[in-house]
């Protein structure tokens, strides 16, 4: 009976994405007459699918009890935990796999983490309070390692931010911390670069070292799980390991500076070493705090093999800065955005993040999702902030305490953030041919809905001249009927969740 059951949810929700709410419920039948940890993860990855994450924790919760010594059992446990669960739950959840396997490597991974993040907060809030002068702290979280991205760092991350109107022009108000968390041979190589000694002229630069063999996850992950097969990928547990590695490897960066901030009343902006900023972003952000404890803006995944040659073609200066205006930011954007980005593209990216419209030839619309916090003020959370895989993004702020009148969502080319890395995602494509549909975009959507989703997906990004007004009204009438569907497609899809939550009838 179980076994038929699983295979009716999974034919249920194969056929009809939309009906994973039936589907759920065919599931959760069969993990009630087996408690199979099998079934466990299946019920656990639909859960997640339609928001009730929650209730992934009390499934896995009860299988990780039952079969402690499941690997992918103990994968998937571990990454909810760390995405949805609160930090007692999560250390005693590490606490308890290493009492079972001592050996587990992403159990003393994450526990090394765990064990040093407070002391890693208080060295960064140490040296915000030994800086203090009278100017508002302002603090730059940078997690870098490895020689690309270390080599990024510095072309493109530090040249933008040394550009006039950034930090030189942020200084003269704010006392800068640029807190730097890496491995202390790849400080050395950074600090051999001559840009980024130039980030000290403007700014005390913080070294948090993680240790070597935390950001040499990739080998102990593969000796640990290569050989740990997963039934429903060709790649082995290994892989999903070392994903998870770089994100609370990355989070955890953000976190304990957000964490410092929080102690010492300063601006935190949460980056990372594959963007470049337009001149000016940086005091745009800091200006906007004054009646905002957030400023979002809309990152958009660019191609880095084009981005980065028309960089240090066209924008860098002899002395090896780079001064990009927001204008020519903008105009990057229009001219290279990713075609599958466009409503009338035929196709579109998995997952769909933006849909955007051309407004004639030098005009640009966009509505999507993937607006960054890329300011906080953490004093105003009265949530805590602990290690986490989930990046400080979108779905943090929808988590947030933040009172919704202040948070700013940038809507102009006023703070652009260009992503120069070769980022995967822009090769990943819908199945599929057609225009943006309603049913998948909103189901997407669904999946990650909090109290602001609605309101960032219903805010347009506008990119180039405004000067043709009525092209600008059409279009954005046309996109706004678009969006509205979707956001309230989403918004039915989560009033149905809700109800099965309640206790009302």
């Amino acid at each position: 009976m179980a076994t038929q059951l699983l295979h009716e949810g999974g034919e249920l929700w194969s056929a009809d994405p939309h009906r994973i709410q039936e589907a759920i419920d065919k599931v959760e039948q069969a993990w009630a007459l087996t408690r199979d940890p099998e079934i466990a993860i299946r019920l656990a990855t639909m859960y997640d699918r339609a928001n009730r994450n929650d209730d992934a924790l009390v499934v896995l919760r009860q299988a990780f009890r039952k079969d402690p010594g499941h690997a992918l059992l103990r994968h998937h446990a571990a990454i909810t935990l760390l995405r949805h669960g609160a930090p007692g739950e999560i250390r005693d959840f590490f606490e308890s796999v290493l009492e079972v396997d001592a050996q587990d490597a992403f159990a003393r991974f994450v526990m090394t983490l765990l064990d040093r993040y407070d002391s890693w907060a208080a060295q960064l809030a140490s040296s915000i309070e030994r800086k203090r002068d009278g100017r508002q702290p302002f603090v730059i979280s940078l997690p870098v390692w490895g020689e690309t991205h270390s080599a990024y760092c510095e072309r493109f991350f530090c040249a933008s931010l040394l550009s006039p109107n950034n930090l030189p022009a942020l200084a003269r108000n704010h006392s800068v911390h640029i807190a730097v968390f890496t491995t202390a041979e790849s400080e050395q190589a950074l600090r051999a670069k001559p840009l980024f000694r130039r980030l000290e002229d403007h700014a005390t630069v913080d070294f948090i070292h993680y240790p070597a063999d935390l950001v040499d996850y990739r080998a102990v992950m593969q000796a640990c799980y290569g050989h740990e097969k997963v039934h429903y990928s060709q790649n082995s547990l290994a892989f999903y390991y070392e994903r998870n590695c770089k994100f609370a490897l990355m989070s955890c960066a953000h976190y304990v500076a957000l964490t410092a901030g929080r102690a010492t009343d300063a601006f935190v902006s949460c980056l990372v070493a594959d963007l470049a900023l337009n001149d000016g972003a940086l005091l745009a952000m800091a200006t906007r705090m004054s009646a905002a404890d957030a400023v979002l803006a809309h990152a958009i995944q660019m191609r880095g093999k084009i981005l980065r040659p028309l960089l240090e073609h066209q924008f860098r200066d002899a002395d090896g800065i780079l001064r990009l205006s927001s204008e020519s930011c903008a105009r990057l954007v229009i001219e290279h955005i990713p075609a599958d980005n466009f409503a009338d593209a035929g196709r579109s990216i998995d997952p769909p993040l933006r849909i955007a419209w051309r407004v004639g030839d030098d005009g640009l619309l966009i509505h999507g999702n993937h607006y960054h916090p890329f300011l906080l003020r953490p004093k105003a959370f009265d949530h805590p902030l602990r290690l986490s895989v989930d990046p400080v993004d979108s779905r943090f702020i929808d988590r947030t305490s933040l009172d919704e009148a202040r948070i700013d969502i940038v809507q102009d080319a006023s703070i652009v953030c260009l992503g120069i890395d070769d980022d995967p995602i822009l090769d990943a494509l819908q199945e599929g041919e057609g225009a943006p549909s309603v049913p998948r975009f909103a189901l997407w959507l669904w999946g990650y809905w909090g109290r602001l989703r609605g309101r960032l997906f219903r805010s347009p990004l506008r990119y180039g001249s405004l000067e043709r007004h009525e092209e600008w009204a059409r279009v954005e009438q046309a996109a706004a009927s678009l969006v509205d569907a979707i956001v309230d497609e989403a918004a039915r899809l989560e009033e149905a969740n809700q109800a099965r939550k309640s206790w009302r009838l």
